[in-house]
């Protein structure tokens, strides 16, 4: 992990100067490669906290790093403009370095995070009440890889669907379903989509298990499974949203009024008081949504992840504030807003399925487009922004295609290597090619590291597109077939093409 490295160095140089703040420091990629390969700002930082002159302070971190770096990390250190000190790497660091890409082989990018946590992520939880939409294709994919990250940063993670079978939209399902059997009219605020028709079984129980089934394939298509489907009713079953109000009325945290029973939220900055139980003695949803996370927190897991849709924002403050009043560490709960899809054909939005004239399904995405390509669309933009998916660029086999791009690179490399004999187990940089190629792969723990810490499946993506660049690059620079030095080169590629790939649950071919 090249930053890493840096930073460890930088923190040894740091003390050497007898510097022992707590300085956060960052390292980063320099836009322009005269300012180096990598570039820190931590002079500038640390000049402010000992009262030192900027450029002065980095001259002496200058002189200190060539003190503690016995490994030759670097080639040279220059210091510009008011104390940025920039870092250009030795080839030779870089080439032991990419023995460590051909011996981890599979496990390569995976990194060891300082404090491993054990993880509950819960995501997609979609009412089982009718057909997956796009918006809960993208929060599944995303969640998904977020889950990928954070394994591969060393978490234990547990993945989670919730699923509300009790309250007024089940019933309205069966009462949707029966009145479709019986050619009857959907009744009032009732389910009146085609799939009704297709619900199976005769109780309600089996016409919602029959709708999670179908749930459960689509997202299987799209490469998502889950540890666990859990039940809103087994919440009921073990009184847990009982115990959970009871909790709040211990810390007089609630009071009765007109037969219900209320949480005193606006002690908590909410706008009113929220209804836990109503008067005829029914527990509210969010009643249920306490019990839930009080749940979660007593299977004894470290940190909590929820994606939820868009449509909860308002709900983020509330349910955090509520879990601090119930007595829990409110940051140990983390909620991520899914943002919206809109579908394109080009220029053309697409709004009603050809095939129903209604809502276009998730299954129907994946129909048109593939499970990689679909993964891939949802996982390229940053989680907090809104996403235009093109279908008709998710089905072209070309490089305007990103995911065709790179997978048509890992295919183009295995093509390469299969007419090579693999002799070296070292390469030796030579050329300026060689060394973008190297740099771009051993960055790629730092890609994971950051990518799981601030839960940004987009850099994954990013970070593929532009090792695919770079490699393609530097194979029209560089003659490979005949050289051995450039075909290990090329095989650290592939390893680090294919294990971005897998994070991202995205098939790497061999050819195309």
């Amino acid at each position: 992990m090249l930053k890493r490295q840096i930073c460890l160095l930088l923190q040894s140089a740091l003390e050497q100067l007898e510097i022992k703040d707590n300085l956060e420091i960052k390292v980063d990629i320099p836009r322009q490669k005269e300012y180096g390969d990598y570039s820190t700002n931590i002079a500038i930082v640390a000049a402010k906290k000992v009262g030192q002159n900027p450029r002065e302070l980095a001259t002496n971190l200058t002189e200190a790093l060539k003190v503690v770096d016995t490994q030759k990390v670097f080639s040279k250190i220059e210091i510009a403009g008011p104390g940025f000190i920039n870092f250009f790497l030795s080839d030779k660091y870089l080439q032991a370095s990419l023995l460590e890409v051909a011996k981890q082989v599979n496990n390569w990018g995976q990194v060891t995070s300082n404090r491993q946590q054990k993880i509950l992520m819960e995501y997609v939880s979609a009412n089982p009440t009718g057909p997956l939409h796009v918006g809960h294709g993208r929060w599944a994919v995303i969640g998904d890889t977020i889950a990928r990250l954070l394994k591969a940063a060393g978490h234990q993670v547990t993945t989670e669907f919730y699923v509300n079978n009790i309250g007024n939209q089940v019933e309205k399902l069966e009462a949707s379903v029966l009145a479709a059997r019986g050619g009857k009219d959907v009744p009032e605020g009732g389910y009146g989509g085609s799939y009704i028709k297709d619900v199976q079984g005769g109780t309600r129980e089996e016409m919602l298990s029959s709708i999670l089934d179908q749930q459960k394939t689509i997202l299987k298509a799209l490469g998502v499974e889950f540890d666990n489907w859990f039940m809103e009713s087994t919440l009921h079953d073990k009184n847990e949203v009982e115990a959970a109000v009871n909790i709040l009325k211990e810390k007089n945290l609630t009071f009765e009024k007109e037969g219900a029973i209320w949480f005193k939220a606006t002690q908590f900055g909410d706008d009113k008081d929220r209804v836990l139980v109503r008067e005829d003695g029914r527990p509210t949803y969010f009643a249920a949504d306490l019990a839930y996370h009080y749940d979660k927190f007593k299977r004894g897991f470290d940190h909590l992840i929820n994606i939820w849709g868009t449509d909860h924002h308002g709900y983020v403050k509330r349910i955090k504030q509520a879990v601090g009043a119930m007595g829990f560490a409110q940051d140990k709960l983390e909620i991520i807003i899914g943002q919206l899809v809109a579908l394109y054909r080009g220029k053309e939005v697409v709004r009603m399925s050809k095939r129903t004239g209604e809502m276009v399904t998730l299954e129907e995405v994946i129909e048109e487009t593939g499970a990689d390509a679909t993964r891939f669309f949802f996982a390229m933009t940053d989680v907090n922004s809104h996403l235009n998916f093109d279908l008709e660029l998710a089905k072209k086999k070309s490089n305007d295609n990103p995911v065709f791009y790179v997978q048509y690179a890992h295919a183009r490399i295995c093509s390469i290597l299969a007419k090579c004999k693999m002799e070296n187990e070292e390469c030796r940089i030579e050329h300026q090619a060689e060394r973008d190629l190297a740099l771009k792969i051993l960055s790629f723990p730092d890609i994971v590291e950051e990518a799981a810490k601030y839960r940004l499946p987009h850099r994954l993506t990013e970070y593929a597109k532009e090792l695919a660049t770079t490699f393609h690059s530097f194979y029209e620079q560089c003659k490979v077939i005949g050289n051995p030095s450039r075909i290990y080169l090329v095989n650290c590629c592939r390893i680090t093409l294919k294990n971005v790939l897998q994070l991202l649950a995205i098939s790497a071919p061999e050819s195309m």
